[in-house]
């Protein structure tokens, strides 16, 4: 083969990654061959227009990485995102989060997973079969991988209209002989859970040469145990002198008595003892005896009135109110199992092609913790009649109760009224946890054939991917009709104190209540054809002008139940308790109906040698997508070899995505909101005021999908320079920007309330001007524009007579501009904490691998630049805890690996090698996971050992 066609084939990476990678295999043998030479100038060659990163199998082994997640986490391309397994299996961020079934989901530049195409190879999965949106990490088989391709550039007219942000193409191994074991063990090595296994079987059998056939086939099981904020004692949500303190008004023991109209506790609240004139408005007897956190996770929240001060909290209702340290309650990793296989088979078919038929499989099945549900006795009113059942005092307690406690004669309340019912706030501790039960089911079968006539290569496949998902209540969750008359009865104890705990009648008659069933289950299904030929056109002066085109049809089907056989509530309000099945506190969906849609593609590519050191490639891919619309997408590179230690490359091109199904059809759904906020009407001035609109809390509302989205649609240009300062040094950096068009975006109550003046509309008011209501979900935002330059160099040399490698990966952002809709301002979020992806100025990862004959050590380091914190200007008056920066973090991994018997491989390592706590942030869990750190950033783990074994038995 020509070196020309060796370059038009490298040129055509990406078509070769789309249409089943044999391309990329190729390709990367010729690479191998051409390294050799040592050559500088042919090392240079392999670096195409495009900025490829390539992780290889050794060096997922090296650094101590378990999972597709761990991998895309490493990466400098990959924004700190919400879309991790921690983050997403949430039911306190966006609609979008809740449906995401605690999946791990990849973020190319900050674009969100919708803007990242996941390949395996060169093949469309199936996505997440309850999101519907992008695919999740837990799918790919990660034992089966050769190596991981990203593409970082956008690549719609190439790969596909999605592929806006970048490509991540896992290749599997193509061939394997023998039979190999292989097992995984890591463990903190501080106290807690967190501790993750993994055991793999590979067999292979049959020479695609000598026998005409391969067949191999690779299954893998893992389990990750939970580690919760109590095994950390750095996961603490309440640090009033750091600025943090638990937004929330529910205590886990003794509930907080509320001011309410004929309830025993006046709505202008009470005088404490004779000489204090403040009027309480909360009441907890654990606060009066200074005892709130003498109870699991309790804290005072006389730190509110400075800390929060912004939120309407004061003297008034916070000196004798108890919170919650939901810090302490709140999930650091989800436990999980997975199960994941691969079989392919390969089958010489004549001279010159291979047939395959490949299968992969995966069920991942994770938990879901939360801290208890807080609900309000106050929301149902006194004498309210309910399915036939009338509640003289409503929820409250009542009078003559066994529990009633008479906060005037044991602790001088003077205005307390114990003729009148108690109304109270409780987190439901008695309830449990919170937890829900996600299971992701991924599988996909391909056939294909791959072979050459002549001077020509040729691919064709068909595939058929799916994916399953559904959502269980495990726990904690009642049914508000049980959960209402157990409270009306007097029976289960709301004002427990420490030491204390239920009487047994009370507790069966918890369990009574509770609620376990499926809450809504998804599904869907990508069928694939893929066809492509490539080779030299015709011969110009500086070589061959070679082309490939090619088509990609697919048919693509979402369908999502929804919430169907239970009504999630939030408040005991009689239109709640007569809704079907109401359950207090779980995450309700909408319906999201069967829709299948057809896409249908044809693209082509030119290579085009201008001169002997400078070549250009064009590529034209015309897309139409049933129900949205056609468009057409082109792309231009460049590379330029002035030298043999300089080589300057650069593209530019379009993008176009379509909504997903869910974003146009999920029904509306009835939701609340969490933490507490002033009303920006009624209350423009919350710091020190009582009045109750400055502390709203469960505000229900709107969200779900519109079927008037427009597709996203994306400019795109990059421009770099790689070099060879030296012998064996290769470096590279390279410019990039990235504007977006009618962006879509997941509308949220707290981004309605920043922008009121904006989105008042949006607000639902009664006839006395009270907030009822929000209308929240969908919308097509205004532009965005990022910028950002990617630097990566390699350095490979030889130290006592062994070989070093070095690589270093790195993104510097520069800008990270958006707005909210086209009247509103570009605002810049750059070093800026957001409740979804974190725009860190710099993310950057460095390694060293010193190889010797049998024992290979690696030491790795990974680093995310700090950034401002939450914003906490409105949220208190206190100067020093409005503003403060979060600090960065780094962390070390030594991974070792000793080869010194046959057939047995050994590996040792420390991950997080100097226990680097994650930084500190004062923003607590509400609207974003995460209470005194962010998963997005950290790993809450600690120093953590891991051991590997594999054995070869044939």
């Amino acid at each position: 083969m020509t070196l020309n066609r060796l370059v038009a084939h490298l040129a055509l990476l990406g078509l070769a990654a789309h249409t089943g990678g044999t391309l990329a295999q190729e390709a990367g043998a010729k690479l191998e061959r051409v390294e050799i030479t040592g050559s500088s100038i042919k090392r240079l060659a392999d670096e195409g227009a495009l900025p490829l990163e390539v992780i290889t199998a050794d060096d997922v082994r090296q650094k101590g990485l378990t999972s597709a997640e761990d991998v895309l986490r490493s990466l400098s391309v990959n924004a700190a995102n919400a879309n991790n397994a921690v983050s997403s299996n949430s039911v306190f961020g966006q609609e979008g989060d809740r449906l995401a079934g605690g999946g791990a989901y990849a973020n190319l530049r900050g674009l969100g997973p919708t803007g990242t195409l996941v390949l395996l190879n060169g093949r469309r999965l199936s996505n997440q079969g309850t999101s519907g949106g992008s695919v999740d990490l837990n799918a790919i088989p990660l034992e089966a991988i050769d190596r991981i391709e990203v593409l970082k550039d956008g690549a719609s007219a190439v790969y596909g209209t999605d592929a806006i942000g970048g490509v991540i193409n896992f290749i599997l191994k193509r061939e394997y002989r023998g039979v190999q074991a292989s097992a995984t063990y890591s463990t903190p090595l501080d106290w807690g859970g967190g501790q993750q296994r993994k055991v793999n079987l590979t067999a292979g059998w049959g020479d695609l040469t000598a026998n005409g056939f391969n067949v191999l086939g690779s299954i893998t099981h893992s389990s990750n145990v939970i580690l919760r904020g109590v095994d950390r004692p750095w996961a603490l949500g309440y640090q009033p002198e750091r600025g943090l303190a638990p937004d929330t008004s529910s205590s886990p023991f003794f509930a907080n008595i509320l001011g309410q109209a004929n309830s025993a506790l006046p709505t202008a609240g009470t005088t404490v003892g004779a000489t204090d004139p403040t009027k309480y408005t909360v009441l907890n007897a654990l606060a009066l005896n200074r005892q709130c956190a003498a109870v699991p996770f309790g804290v005072s929240q006389l730190a509110n009135a400075t800390v929060l001060s912004g939120l309407g909290y004061n003297a008034a209702n916070s000196t004798y109110r108890c919170g919650t340290d939901y810090g302490r309650q709140f999930m650091l990793t989800p436990p999980s199992q997975t199960t994941s296989g691969v079989v392919r088979a390969n089958f010489a078919v004549g001279k010159d092609a291979t047939a395959f038929v490949e299968f992969i499989g995966s069920r991942y099945y994770s938990l879901g913790e939360f801290t208890p549900f807080q609900f309000s006795t106050s929301s149902l009113p006194q004498n309210a009649t309910v399915n036939g059942k009338t509640y003289p005092v409503g929820a409250n307690y009542p009078v003559g109760g066994p529990y009633y406690v008479n906060m005037k004669a044991l602790y001088g309340a003077n205005q307390f009224d114990p003729t009148k019912s108690i109304a109270y706030r409780l987190r439901m501790w008695d309830w449990g946890y919170r937890t829900l039960g996600n299971e992701s089911i991924n599988d996909r079968l391909t056939a294909g054939i791959e072979g050459s006539f002549g001077s020509y290569d040729y691919r064709v496949s068909l595939a058929r991917g799916q994916a399953k998902g559904y959502q269980e209540m495990v726990d904690g969750y009642a049914d508000a009709n049980k959960l209402v008359d157990l409270l009306a009865s007097g029976v289960y104890n709301p004002f427990l104190m420490p030491g204390q705990t239920q009487t047994p009648e009370a507790m069966a008659a918890v369990e009574a209540t509770k609620v376990h069933g499926r809450l809504a289950s998804g599904k869907t299904r990508v069928d694939q054809f893929l066809a492509n030929v490539s080779g030299p056109l015709m011969k110009l002066p500086a070589g061959d002008l070679s082309f490939a085109v090619g088509t990609d049809l697919r048919r693509e089907f979402y369908g999502y139940s929804g919430t169907r056989n239970y009504g999630c509530v939030s408040t005991f309000t009689p239109a709640n308790l007569q809704a079907t099945n109401p359950v207090m506190g779980c995450p309700g969906n909408g319906t999201a109906p069967d829709s299948t849609r057809k896409v249908g593609a044809v693209y082509g590519e030119l290579l085009i040698p201008a001169l002997r050191n400078l070549e250009f490639s064009l590529a034209l891919r015309y897309d139409h997508y049933q129900e949205i619309g056609s468009t057409t997408n082109p792309k231009i590179g460049f590379k330029f070899t002035p030298n043999k230690d300089l080589l300057l490359r650069g593209s530019y091109n379009t993008g176009f995505r379509a909504p997903t199904p869910q974003q146009l059809h999920l029904a509306t759904v009835l939701l609340a909101t969490t933490g507490t906020f002033p009303d920006p009407v009624k209350c423009p001035n919350p710091t020190g005021n009582n009045d109750p609109s400055c502390q709203l809390n469960s505000i229900p509302y709107l969200s779900g999908g519109n079927p008037d989205l427009k597709p996203e649609k994306s400019h795109q240009g990059s421009l770099g320079v790689v070099f060879s300062p030296a012998r064996d040094v290769t470096a590279s950096v390279d410019y990039w920007q990235i504007k977006m068009i009618d962006r879509i975006h997941n509308l949220t109550p707290t981004q309605e309330l920043q922008n009121y003046s904006v989105f008042a509309d949006n607000f639902l008011r009664d006839e006395n001007g009270n907030l009822v209501g929000i209308r929240a979900g969908w919308i097509n935002a205004g532009g965005s524009m990022t910028k950002g330059v990617d630097f990566t160099a390699n350095w490979v040399t030889t130290l006592d007579g062994n070989r070093l490698t070095t690589t270093l990966s790195a993104t510097k952002m520069i800008s990270a501009k958006e707005q909210l809709i086209d009247t509103t301002p570009m605002i810049q979020y750059l070093g800026q904490w957001t409740n979804t992806t974190l725009y860190l100025p710099w993310k950057a990862a460095l390694s060293a691998t010193y190889k010797m004959p049998v024992l290979t050590t690696t030491l790795s380091a990974n680093y995310s630049s700090g950034y401002q914190d939450e914003d906490h200007t409105t949220a208190t008056n206190v100067v020093e805890f409005q503003r403060r920066k979060v600090s960065p973090y780094l962390t070390f991994n030594l991974v070792g690996t000793f080869t010194g018997v046959k057939d047995l491989t050994l590996g040792v390592g420390v991950l997080n090698l100097f226990n680097r706590q994650p930084p500190f942030t004062w923003h607590n869990v509400d609207n974003a996971v995460g209470t005194g750190w962010d998963p997005r950033v950290a790993d809450p783990r600690g120093r953590t050992v891991t051991f590997t074994a594999s054995y070869k038995f044939l």
